[in-house]
């Protein structure tokens, strides 16, 4: 089933949709907790794009099917990478054109900051967000042109 999404920067609107996949996968944060992250990157977003963002993947009814937090980051193995320690889809319908969706917007966002790879961490509660991803714990892919 081929759908439309809209694949970016997560939007003011979404914050709390975004924070019941969030919840879904139990990471230990609350909705104060996340609502002040999505500030800080609201507000991080005008003074560097390199800090890293939250990206989320709506449906055309305004449904959130997939968030990542996606970061710049450094790895002895892989050089200069794009962390992302967070990457949740939650569809029903599309998960390949979802995870298409993001895995795509984030291949862009490492493009535009010369990283080589990315690495996408498991579904570990124990690593979020802070501590980023493990290579040993999660999947390294290309960045492609």
């Amino acid at each position: 089933m081929a759908m439309a999404y809209r694949t970016g920067p997560i939007l003011r609107h979404q914050v709390d949709k975004a924070y019941r996949l969030i919840e879904i996968i139990e990471y230990p944060i609350d909705l104060a907790q996340w609502r002040s992250i999505c500030e800080r990157d609201f507000n991080r977003r005008h003074v560097a794009s390199t800090h890293g963002s939250i990206v989320t993947v709506e449906n055309s009814i305004g449904y959130v099917q997939g968030i990542s937090i996606a970061r710049p980051g450094s790895d002895t193995n892989y050089g200069h990478i794009l962390d992302v320690p967070v990457f949740i889809v939650a569809t029903a319908a599309d998960t390949v054109g979802v995870s298409n969706a993001l895995l795509s917007h984030l291949n862009a966002m490492g493009r535009a900051d010369n990283c080589s790879y990315m690495i996408v961490a498991n579904i570990d509660p124990n690593v979020w967000p802070e501590k980023g991803s493990d290579p040993r714990k999660g999947i390294v892919i290309p960045i492609t042109a």
